[in-house]
């Protein structure tokens, strides 16, 4: 087991804390920040949403090494929501529940781990960028949450 990947799910559960419970209120931004998918913020989402990075990370602990591209993709995440959380702050000019956990723990955490396997050269460009590409796409996934529970509640009185 490599504790870099192990290092992916730890920094997860504890930007989670941060956002959720410690001292929380990240649903209540959402829904200030986007008022048009307020009713779509909710417990269930957040577990969903969260539970699915969670098990990408278990998943990427299991893989390792072996598919390096996939598992990097976990870095790719936690730094792409890194940088959210960071822009939130500054359009907001203010605390963002995660950017503690996300510009100190998850930024530094994804920099390393590509620069690690890059400078063992276990790491190949392209699989590079794969990794960082899927990192997007799977911070699109809340998006997409987002935008079909509204589609589907139009037809809804």
């Amino acid at each position: 087991m490599d504790w870099l990947f192990v290092g992916f799910l730890i920094a997860s559960i504890l930007h989670m804390v941060e956002e959720f419970f410690f001292p929380g209120g990240f649903m209540a931004l959402i829904k200030k920040m986007n008022p048009a998918f307020a009713p779509f913020v909710n417990v269930p989402m957040a577990i969903v949403i969260n539970g699915l990075q969670l098990l990408l990370c278990v998943i990427v602990i299991i893989v390792g090494r072996s598919n390096l591209a996939f598992s990097l993709s976990a870095a790719g995440l936690i730094f792409v929501n890194g940088l959210v959380h960071m822009g939130g702050a500054v359009r907001l000019r203010g605390y963002v529940p995660g950017v503690i956990t996300g510009s100190v723990i998850y930024i530094p955490l994804a920099v390393y781990a590509f620069y690690y396997f890059t400078a063992s050269g276990e790491l190949k460009l392209t699989d590079a960028v794969i990794a960082v590409t899927l990192g997007i796409a799977y911070m699109l996934v809340p998006l997409g949450y987002f935008l079909a529970a509204k589609a589907l509640s139009r037809g809804k009185p």
